[in-house]
């Protein structure tokens, strides 16, 4: 079983800059500014006893394979 967790970031500035899809079309690198806060994302990923892959956040995912996870 994995279960992570992860502070929120609140971007000022930028958000979505540094991805990659925004820096290699852009003719410059990508410039955020964001903090941590102190509230956390939750989520849970177990193999179930049938085989198949169980990953909760705000919905709930089952699937068989790895790469078949939306999140």
């Amino acid at each position: 079983m994995i279960i992570s967790r992860t502070p929120m970031r609140v971007s000022f500035a930028g958000g979505g800059t540094d991805l990659p899809s925004f820096y290699r079309s852009s003719s410059g690198p990508g410039c955020v500014v964001s903090a941590a806060i102190d509230k956390f994302i939750y989520t849970t990923v177990n193999k179930k006893f049938d085989d198949l892959i169980r990953v909760s956040y705000s919905k709930t995912e089952i699937v068989d394979a790895v790469d078949k996870i939306e999140h």
